[in-house]
């Protein structure tokens, strides 16, 4: 073994004059052991065949160096020790088995693209010693998700709990910004996360940034983002939590993964200021939409756009034009548009807002609960199923409508202050009661079977909605008003 090594060092020294280890064509190298090969201010050039085995490869020196070659390098242990601001940069894809670890210096994916194995991860990133990648490619880690908490594969920096089976991930980050219709520039990061099962994940998504790749973004008002359709088109996802000390942005709730960056909010932007969009099922056909602009500025229209829980991506519903005379307004303005939806699961709905250029924001999103059919029984206990105005004239229910699951729906949540719930499995009317998160009681509501319940300007916090044998419900507002909550139903009259 000790002749080996010899072996490996004196064809290292011999190149180093020509400032690069070549493995030629139909050559193999082969680390046995921990061995530790040392690059100082040396390029790597593999056309043949490198087994790293236990062993790493370690870039040193004040000199960029290049890993290129017509063969894929398979590290096991890649490292990265630059000074003097020099860098490792790939001129082809590279794979590494267990890890990527920075010291100093930075590794440039200048358009290519690191594959990790399933257990692999990166160590060490700071906003001096990181990846980067301005010309383009990605990093990109699969593996196996169920219920994770808190998972974060490779460290790459993209957070997610779900109590869902994702089965098998791919995560993949680049460093270019994004752009598309509903996003006009993001920060130097995305994350392209694909799970095998991608829907109803209820899955909570923190993504972590370097103060490097702001890109010209403000911290303070950045959201998450989201596209579907290969970065064509986003939506404003909004935000749950954030920090600008630790550097993340978190949001909860998602449906599902796909495409995902950072930027600033532009929920309210351009054409329009202090927007609220609602939306509440008056028929079990129809969806009735309700949005005020306290002002307009040289606005055209809204279109309205809806989305089902089993689509991929909003379609455009309805066009309405905008009220303020020749597109200007600083007066509040009322909009509703009814909206045919006999879909019985959740509809989605946003605004589409354009300007006289053309040019195009978005509403926050909404989410409107589908009619569903009641359960009524005869004299001889055989169920048979009655529309919701069927049931609705019903005195009585059996005995055996007691398996109805009981649950309170609340939509959107989190929210901007604005939200409606119902509830699911009451036979009479109940007080629902909602509580500030220390225990201060700030509105009770009459409520019945399935009816939808409005609240509206509540002030930024988490809230505990409360119904006698139910399960309490969380309620996050993130940037809510400074009035009470307003309900017809309501008789409790203290204020936020």
């Amino acid at each position: 073994m000790k002749h080996y090594l010899i072996i490996l060092c004196l064809f290292v020294l011999c190149k180093q004059a020509a400032s690069q280890l070549v493995v030629g064509t139909g050559a193999h190298w082969m680390s046995s052991g921990n061995v530790s090969v040392v690059l100082q201010d040396m390029n790597l050039v593999n056309d043949g065949s490198i087994t790293a085995g236990s062993g790493s490869f370690k870039f040193t020196g004040t000199q960029n160096s290049f890993i290129n070659g017509n063969s894929l390098t398979l590290f096991n242990i890649l490292e990265i020790s630059k000074t003097n601001n020099a860098k490792v940069l790939l001129s082809r894809n590279i794979s590494t088995g267990s890890l990527i670890s920075f010291i100093s210096g930075q590794l440039d994916l200048n358009g290519n693209n690191v594959l990790m194995g399933s257990t692999a991860s990166i160590a060490g990133e700071t906003e001096t010693n990181r990846i980067i990648g301005a010309n383009g490619g990605f990093i990109e880690i699969t593996q196996n998700m169920n219920a994770p908490n808190g998972s974060n594969p490779g460290n790459l920096g993209a957070l997610i709990t779900s109590s869902a089976n994702l089965g098998s991930v791919t995560i993949r980050r680049g460093h270019i910004p994004q752009s598309g219709t509903g996003l006009t520039g993001s920060i130097n990061r995305y994350y392209s996360i694909v799970p095998t099962n991608n829907s109803n994940l209820n899955a909570t998504l923190r993504l972590k940034y370097f103060d490097g790749e702001l890109n010209g973004q403000n911290e303070n008002s950045m959201v998450i983002y989201q596209s579907t359709n290969s970065g064509a088109n986003w939506n404003n996802l909004s935000r749950t939590s954030n920090s600008t000390n630790s550097n993340y942005v978190e949001k909860t709730a998602m449906a599902s993964l796909a495409l995902q960056t950072l930027a600033n909010d532009n929920t309210v932007a351009g054409a329009v200021t202090g927007l609220t969009f609602t939306g509440t099922r008056k028929k079990a056909t129809e969806v009735q939409l309700n949005w005020t602009s306290q002002t307009e500025t040289n606005m055209n229209r809204y279109q309205v756009q809806r989305k089902l829980d089993n689509e991929i991506d909003y379609a455009d519903r309805a066009s309405v034009t905008s009220l303020a005379p020749n597109g200007n307004s600083n007066s509040p303005l009322n909009y509703q548009n009814i909206d045919a939806n006999p879909y019985t699961g959740l509809s989605y709905y946003r605004l589409k807002i354009i300007d006289k250029n053309n040019v195009v924001s978005y509403s926050n999103i909404i989410s409107v609960v589908g009619k569903t059919k009641s359960v009524k029984g005869g004299g001889n206990n055989n169920l048979t199923l009655a529309s919701d105005e069927e049931a609705a004239t019903t005195k009585t229910i059996s005995a055996t409508t007691s398996a109805i699951t009981k649950k309170i729906t609340v939509g959107p949540n989190p929210n901007n202050g604005n939200f409606w719930f119902s509830i699911n499995g009451i036979e009479k009317e109940m007080i629902a009661i909602l509580y500030t998160i220390d225990g201060k009681q700030i509105s009770q509501f009459r409520v019945v079977n399935l009816q939808q319940q409005q609240v509206n300007n509540i002030r930024t916090g988490i809230y505990l909605l409360k119904i006698p044998g139910f399960e309490t419900q969380k309620i996050i507002v993130n940037g809510g008003g400074n009035a009470m909550p307003q309900s017809t139903q309501s008789n409790n009259n203290s204020k936020l």
